[in-house]
């Protein structure tokens, strides 16, 4: 006898590849409890064997059965016993309920569990895995002694206080355990074909007749008395057997789709559409009109490649709108004629984008949700009758209770919108291209902007007032050759209204357009099928009909997909309601596809022409599948996404992300785990330092609890506790959720609780159930309420607080083990991910540890070093930047304008933002700088970047507005150089401040300052220049401070000479060695007070002690060679030393030094970079490179120095970077 498992079933006509996807989802193997149940799958029911036909003709007929607690009763029965069975029959049988074989507590515990577990895998799965097992057989395989069900029944196990009752699963039926059969046929060589197909009665299966025939069989066999009439209730995955049976009956259909086709041959080339590359030409805008919901530009192109038939692959990492997205491509589906099935295994995925479509689209009627067992056979007839008595006019469902008013209240008609709007678009793209298009022979007119702006800044006299004037030319000549000197803000800010108008009114219009397309094809559909359309009227008016919904399906599936369109599914349900021998529509797409398997995913996908595979790879991977250990992968078990991502599909990549309040909630996944290229969006909160960790708060927060982790092997001393769980962090959480629900009385909060195992979620839920509070029971169950679950499960979910329970402490030694579950697995980081990127406003993280006690550099799991540094980032309250401050631009354009906002009065943070979306200028009083009042806009790079009018000034504008900014504000390039001090007052009067215009004796105009500095001086040689700056340094030869290590920050002191000496000394001192000896203690003591020194400026302070005024290049050599480099320590960067133990010390900057020297060459590059580590250190981490730039230049000078002088920005740049770079 051979043991059979899933990797030695023998399929005869598939290919392997198709075999291989068959192995993975029927599990043959003793760990699967469809072979082989033991206590630990399921709970025993005290049914009297006599009763069991009884008893499944009740669940049958949809009766309540209610669970009482019992005790197990041997076998040979005494008198008493036979009391107590006659006593169960009339439980069973007056009062519905029946014995289960746990004690009173124990079965609480047990049927909470199963009820909680069976309900996640619906929402996770759409897969009801708990049945009724009726009937066991007893059976020896490869040595060990078999307990295997016979009849499995779907049934939903509810709660009413402690009280249990389970009823069928309308969505399902009985049914033979196939996998059952399939083992012991291929252990045995014995056909079970009495329970194959079994004799049916009223109720589904006559249990008598059937078991009867199984145990005839077996005796003709030679097998007797396996048979057994027990019942049990327990979870069994039965769902994938449905799959395996239609890659095993169908295999050719599900193939005939491209995509399964080229998955099937092993996907060694790039894939190849038969529809043809995507259109590169696509005008977005155009796209974005005929969508209801907002759109950025990629999403807008995943719709119209969909659309086009294209099938294509797209990431979406959290908050990017995947949803929005997907919305948006159904109904655009559905207005150009095409069908589509929407697949997802998690529930919570279909409900978002089904409460959309049928709130803000209003086209609900056109759906059939067929995701799980919620949705009853007679919820699916009275869908279907919905759709069919729809008619042209009137509203779809929902939102569009206007549906067909359009025209009588007034309003454009859409072509007429649509022609509005192209109108417009080339108006506003005319003004892009009069900014960015370069002149012929010269710059843009941005570009000639940007150069005078910074020409200006810099101050410095000589060819610079020539090259601002050539500057000044230059734009004047594209703004007459561009129409931009006759630009009128208000009438482009106009134009961009009438364009937002002209778009929602347009928006209003299409459900009615969508209506009257789909309408108009039913009604051929059923015309041209009149007979079957009759009879399919007649069924579904039928109270009591005999039909299941795959019956339904099978026999009117063409009618069924022209009445609702847009089909709702998961994997599962597509094989139980969809038979696999045609194809159903046009387009399926794909949700959350990172945990869809291969295997679970081609059966859906070809029951369409195309496929749309929505996900990110950097979420949860697919749940072990047949065979599989739980956390670890088999080489064929990836996901769909990744297979569709390395088969070389079109892709499209969405990268603004739309959930988070606050930016620090998602700038550690940004900058691990997407490399920063996620947009995120400042909100007024992003300037607010610090976190808020009261209720209704915002940011994230470290609450540090004395909890204990018991381990099973506490269980002996502490029974009462249950293993692998937290008490303590639980009830810190318990309380916690109860003071947010009290912070709310008015609502119910949105809330989450995330644990890192199912017994810590357990306790905690458990708690809050046993608490019986009505607004909690009340949120448990409410849309966007309240939630609990673990890592493995929470994909999908989003909430305005997630509370983090970290749930493991130290041992009792005091050491914190390194198994953190789940984290510890392969791709451990990506249920990390999942975990921190599901909260809007706040996540609150309880741990039993401090963040320094996890030794994550002693394990080689990502999953555990990034919750290491993510407790750290928590506890500091700084959030990484997504990229480096150093890659902020830097526009003299911005910085102008922040320097007359300054001016008039106003605090201004420039380039604001934690990722590569900033907001050029974010304005508060000078009274109140940490309440920012204004985010400002510019027409900059960033914004010529976008694609599309919606997305240049639009949506940005929009998100901005949800993300809590009152005032946005714009300022156009244009505007501002007309009228500057018409821009600084109309944003000084919305910043609230009051403008007060400069009087003409205060007033500096550009014009005044270019060419001129505070402390210009006529041109001299270097040597010159210094000794013009040291006539007001304070020191000498006598004040040399002791060499050594500075502290950062002080002050910049640099050396004069008490006296002059004779100039014959210096010039001996290359043949004398007493002259010689006299020039190194002079360079020794410069060096003591100055060093580190640049070379050139040692030189030029030398001959200044010896009375020269000018140094020209002969002395330098001269000086050079005469002291050589023996008294001190001279660097690869051109520096000068007191000693060598100076220049290993860490680099520290002096305060001013900018004041004493020519140039910032003249500044060590290490001071710089210590200057640049403050200022990241010292500055909130949105801090742009801009403001960075300008912090670090206060401290080098006193006066108002430029950003724009020679040097000054490119070196400080560089210095930033190599502090960034240090800090990693």
């Amino acid at each position: 006898m051979i043991p059979m498992n899933s990797d030695n079933l023998t399929v005869s006509r598939a290919p392997k590849q198709v075999r291989d996807w068959q192995k993975s989802l029927l599990d043959l193997s003793l760990r699967n409890p469809l072979i082989n149940r033991t206590s630990r799958h399921a709970v025993e029911l005290r049914v009297p064997p006599a009763l069991i036909g009884e008893f499944e003709d009740l669940v049958n007929d949809k009766e309540y059965i209610a669970l009482a607690s019992g005790r197990y009763q041997p076998a040979g029965l005494s008198d008493a016993s036979l009391q107590q069975e006659q006593a169960r029959a009339d439980s069973l049988l007056k009062e519905r309920t029946v014995e289960v074989e746990l004690t009173a507590t124990e079965r609480v515990q047990r049927l909470q569990t199963l009820a909680t577990s069976a309900r996640t895998g619906v929402e996770e799965t759409g897969a009801n895995n708990l049945y009724l097992a009726i009937g066991t057989l007893q059976w020896d395989s490869d040595g060990s002694r078999l307990h295997s069900p016979l009849i499995l029944i779907p049934v939903n196990l509810e709660r009413i206080g402690d009280d249990f009752r389970l009823i069928l699963d309308e969505t399902g039926a009985s049914t033979p355990n196939y996998s059952f059969l399939d083992r012991f046929a291929r252990d045995t060589g014995i056909e079970l074909t009495e329970l194959r197909t079994p004799r049916l009665d009223e109720h589904g299966i006559d249990l008598r007749a059937t078991l009867d025939g199984v145990r005839d069989r077996l005796r003709r066999a030679g097998w007797d008395d396996v048979v057994t009439p027990t019942v049990h209730l327990g979870l069994f995955r039965f769902s994938t057997y449905r799959m395996w049976k239609d890659l095993e009956d169908h295999w050719p259909t599900i193939a005939a789709n491209p995509l399964v086709a080229h998955l099937m041959s092993g996907g060694r080339q790039d894939f190849v559409d038969p529809v043809g590359p995507a259109d590169r030409g696509l005008d977005i805008d155009e796209v974005t009109q005929n969508l209801p919901l907002a759109a950025d530009s990629t999403q807008a192109r995943i719709v119209a490649d969909a659309v086009a038939g294209r099938s294509l692959v797209v990431e979406g990492p959290p908050g990017t709108g995947k949803s929005q997205t997907v919305s948006n491509l159904i109904f655009r589906a559905l207005a150009t004629g095409r069908t589509i099935m929407f697949v997802a295994e998690k529930k919570s995925a279909l409900d978002v984008v089904a409460r959309r479509l049928r709130e803000e689209t209003g086209i609900g009627a056109l759906l059939l949700n067929l995701h799980d067992n919620g949705m009853k056979p007679t919820e699916v007839r009275r869908a279907l009758r919905h759709a069919l008595a729809l008619r042209r006019g009137e509203p779809g469902d929902g939102a569009g209770s206007d549906v067909g008013a359009g025209e009588a209240a007034g309003r454009s008609t859409p072509a007429v919108l649509r022609t509005e709007l192209a109108g417009i678009r080339a108006e506003l793209e005319a003004y892009r291209r009069g900014l960015y298009e370069p002149a012929p022979d010269g710059p843009s007119y941005s570009g000639a902007r940007e150069v005078l702006a910074r020409l200006r800044d810099s101050g410095e006299p000589g060819d610079s007032a020539d090259s601002a004037a050539a500057a000044q030319a230059a734009l004047a000549e594209r703004a007459r050759a561009t129409g931009l000197d006759a630009f009128d803000a208000a009438s482009h800010n106009r134009l961009i209204g009438r364009y937002r108008a002209a778009l929602d009114e347009l928006r209003t219009s299409l459900t009615p357009e969508l209506l009257d397309v789909v309408l108009a094809h039913r009604d051929q559909v059923l015309q041209d099928a009149a007979v079957r359309a009759e009879a399919l009227r007649s069924e579904l008016n039928r109270r009591r009909s005999a039909m299941s919904v795959r019956e339904l399906i099978r026999t009117y599936g063409d009618l069924i997909t022209a009445l609702t369109p847009c089909l709702l599914v998961s994997p599962d349900s597509v094989a139980r309601f969809f038979p696999a021998d045609r194809r159903y529509v046009d387009i399926v797409v794909f949700d959350e596809a990172s945990q869809i398997r291969v295997a679970d995913a081609v059966g859906a996908m070809g029951r369409g022409r195309s496929a749309v595979v929505v996900g990110d790879p950097k979420q949860m991977p697919p749940a072990p599948g047949a065979g599989d250990i739980r956390g670890e992968q088999a080489p064929g078990a990836s996901s769909i996404l990744t297979r569709c991502l390395d088969s070389g599909l079109t892709q499209h990549r969405l990268t603004w992300h739309y959930r988070s309040r606050d930016e620090s909630l998602v700038a550690f996944s940004n900058r691990h785990y997407y490399d920063g290229r996620l947009l995120t969006f400042p909100s007024p909160l992003t300037i607010v330092p610090g976190s808020d960790a009261a209720p209704g708060g915002h940011g994230i927060s470290l609450r540090r609890v004395r909890g204990r982790y018991f381990r099973p092997e506490d269980r002996a001393r502490h029974p009462h506790v249950q293993p692998n769980t937290n008490p303590l962090e639980a009830k810190r959480v318990v309380e916690e959720v109860l003071r947010h629900v009290e912070a709310c009385p008015d609502r119910l909060p949105s809330l989450g609780v995330i644990t890192f195992n199912d017994r810590q979620r357990d306790l905690i839920e458990n708690s809050l159930r046993e608490i019986a509070s009505p607004r909690v029971i009340e949120a448990l169950d409410a849309r966007d309420g309240l939630f609990v679950r673990n890592l493995e499960n929470v994909q999908g979910e989003e909430r305005d607080t997630i509370l983090f329970s970290a749930t493991f402490a130290a041992n009792a030694q005091g050491d914190l083990p390194l198994n953190f579950g789940v984290l510890n697995h392969a791709g451990g980081e990506r249920r990390l991910n999942v975990a921190i990127t599901r909260a809007r406003r706040q996540i609150i993280v309880f741990t039993s540890f401090d963040p320094q006690d996890l030794h994550a550099e002693r394990t080689a799991h990502r999953g555990v070093k990034d919750l290491r540094a993510y407790l750290h980032q928590a506890a500091e309250g700084r959030a990484p930047r997504a990229l480096p401050a150093s890659q902020s631009p830097l526009s003299w354009h911005r910085r102008e304008i922040a320097e007359a906002l300054e001016a008039a009065g106003l605090t201004v943070h420039t380039g604001v933002g934690h990722s590569t979306f900033e907001i050029d200028l974010v304005l508060a009083r000078a009274d109140q700088p940490d309440r920012p009042a204004v985010a400002v806009l510019l027409d900059g790079p960033q914004w010529n970047k976008r694609e599309g009018v919606v997305e240049r000034d639009l949506l940005p504008v929009d998100v901005l507005r949800t993300m809590g900014w009152q005032r946005v504000e714009r300022v156009w390039m244009p505007e501002w150089l007309a009228d500057r001090q018409a821009v600084v007052a109309r944003l000084v009067e919305a910043a609230g401040g009051h403008w007060v215009p400069p009087t003409p004796s205060t007033a500096v105009f550009e014009s005044e300052r270019t060419g001129q500095t505070e402390d210009a001086a006529p041109p001299t040689d270097d040597g010159a220049g210094a000794d013009a700056r040291d006539d007001a340094d304070v020191g000498g030869e006598a004040m040399a401070p002791a060499s050594g290590p500075r502290t950062s920050g002080e002050e910049y002191t640099a050396w004069s000479p008490a006296g002059v000496r004779p100039l014959e000394i210096l010039d001996r001192a290359g043949t004398d060695a007493e002259a010689r000896k006299v020039l190194i203690e002079v360079a020794t003591t410069i060096c003591q007070v100055e060093a580190p020194i640049a070379r050139r400026r040692l030189y030029v302070k030398i001959s200044r002690a010896f009375g020269l005024s000018r140094t020209v290049k002969s002395r330098e050599e001269s000086i050079r060679a005469a002291l050589g480099e023996a008294f001190a320590y001279f660097d690869e960067d051109g520096f000068v030393w007191a000693s060598r133990d100076d220049a290993l010390a860490a680099p520290s900057y002096r305060r001013n030094a900018l004041d004493h020297v020519d140039s910032i060459e003249e500044i060590h590059p290490r001071e710089l970079v210590g200057l640049m580590a403050q200022a990241r250190a010292r500055n909130p981490e949105w801090a742009s490179r801009e403001d960075l730039l300008t912090w670090a230049l206060k401290r080098l000078s006193v006066r108002n120095r430029s950003l724009g002088a020679r040097g000054v920005s490119e070196a400080l740049t560089r210095a930033l970077k190599e502090a960034e770079r240090e800090q990693l």
